[in-house]
């Protein structure tokens, strides 16, 4: 599996995407505060917006992220590694063991990451 990021992080380098995602929300993403900025990026991930990020979601989340991390759009991650990084977060963050990740099961990692 890569290294994680320096947030140390199971969904990558959160810093990041923070900021990124409070460059696109203009005005309104100026004041957030840090469980706010979480908040927005598990919606942001929950694309069928049942309120859990599964396997598919995660996938696509790495995915974005690897992409926008890796020059000239060469993948440095390998299916598998993709494979056992969603498997580490699953098997590491879902206390309830349904699957998936519910918004208060990631704000509990993103909580144990922080030091």
């Amino acid at each position: 599996m890569p290294e994680t990021d320096s947030d140390h992080s199971n969904y990558g380098d959160t810093a990041k995407a923070k900021e990124f995602a409070k460059e696109h929300m203009g005005e309104k993403g100026k004041n957030l505060t840090e469980k706010e900025e979480l908040m927005m990026l598990f919606t942001l991930h929950d694309t069928n917006k049942d309120g859990h990020l599964d396997g598919i979601e995660l996938r696509a989340a790495f995915s974005d992220y690897n992409d926008q991390h890796t020059p000239n759009s060469q993948s440095t991650v390998t299916l598998q590694q993709m494979n056992d990084m969603i498997d580490h977060v699953i098997l590491e963050d879902d206390i309830n063991n349904d699957g998936k990740i519910s918004l208060e099961e990631y704000m509990i990692s993103q909580k144990y990451h922080e030091g």
